[in-house]
């Protein structure tokens, strides 16, 4: 009875998620039904209280859904009554309903993006995107509310990238979010391997035993000589960047998450299809001072809420993160 279901499944769980969380569950209920569930030690509630992040990564995961049923004649009705996740839940939790149909659109994605998208921290070749292509991810954006703007004006570009840097290491200093990132934080990559979530160091582009020094004996950090190492090697991984951008919109309720994260899956993939690159700014958004000078730095919506900063951009194919197993999944 689920084996359609595991198809779609063993595609979509190549969605991002916060820190590679991934906190999905899928429960069969049939041929043609399931239920979403998140699961309550998967959330962030420390760096992402409200839950909105974990409800755009849950939008994503249902779209990657969508992309996946498409190439097997399906589409996905969604039931979803804007409730957000809650970490106090006891366990997996009911998110949304889904039942497939028969599919009545051509669907421009193909189901192999999936598979072939990477979140790119690594240095960028100083290529910059097609006019083309930015048209069409702006046309993309709109059509579902959002507005999208970006900008190769250098020192616009230098300032998005500082102010990310300081917000990166600030963030690292405070123990709260060092302890709720540290959850997520692999030292090596077998460890990444074995546990199948989280940041392995080479998805990062740090040494691990670095990363081990800023999550395990934090205090080292402080030392100048460590302190410039870590900052010159996170430099390194900006290099050749020649774009930024930013999307904005409606993302005051999680039914307004829920949508922005179904409509960024599609705007990934279309930059996925075209061997482009994005690396989200997450916490120049969740950082509230941050994102007061981030509005300094870059145009102000003029409606809606500007909830997404990246740099775009080719590279060399980046690592694949680790993902759960399909079986580790399902409920």
């Amino acid at each position: 009875m689920d084996a359609l279901w595991r198809e779609l499944l063993d595609d979509a769980r190549w969605a991002p998620s916060p820190h590679n969380t991934q906190p999905w569950k899928l429960r069969v209920i049939e041929e043609r039904e399931a239920e979403l569930l998140y699961d309550p030690e998967r959330l962030l509630p420390d760096t992402d209280a409200a839950g909105r992040f974990t409800t755009v990564a849950l939008g994503i995961f249902v779209e990657a859904i969508v992309v996946a049923a498409a190439a097997r004649g399906h589409d996905l009705a969604v039931g979803y009554d804007g409730r957000p996740p809650d970490p106090q839940a006891p366990g997996p939790t009911l998110f949304a309903t889904l039942r497939l149909v028969p599919y009545p659109r051509e669907e421009p994605l193909g189901r192999e993006l999936l598979l072939q998208r990477r979140t790119s921290r690594l240095p960028y070749d100083g290529r910059s995107l097609d006019d083309e292509l930015l048209e069409e991810l702006r046309e993309l954006a709109e059509r579902s509310g959002h507005g999208f703007s970006w900008s190769s004006e250098p020192g616009l570009v230098r300032e998005t990238i500082a102010l990310n840097e300081e917000t990166l290491f600030s963030d690292l200093n405070d123990p709260v979010i060092r302890s709720e990132i540290g959850r997520w934080v692999r030292f090596s990559a077998a460890d990444a391997a074995r546990r199948r979530d989280g940041f392995a160091p080479a998805a990062l582009g740090v040494p691990g035993p670095l990363i081990r020094v800023f999550f395990r004996a934090h205090g080292l950090v402080e030392l100048p000589v460590v302190r410039g190492i870590a900052r010159r090697l996170y430099r390194r991984t900006m290099r050749g960047t020649r774009t930024v951008a930013w999307l904005s919109g409606p993302f005051e309720t999680p039914a307004d998450c829920f949508a922005a994260g179904r409509m960024l899956l599609r705007f990934w993939l279309t930059l996925t299809r075209d061997g482009a690159q994005l690396h989200p700014f997450g916490s120049v958004i969740t950082n509230a001072v941050a994102y007061a000078g981030l509005h300094g730095v870059v145009e102000a919506p003029t409606t809606g809420t500007l909830w997404l900063v990246a740099r775009l951009g080719y590279s060399t194919e980046p690592p694949r993160s680790s993902r759960l197993e399909v079986q580790e999944l399902l409920a």
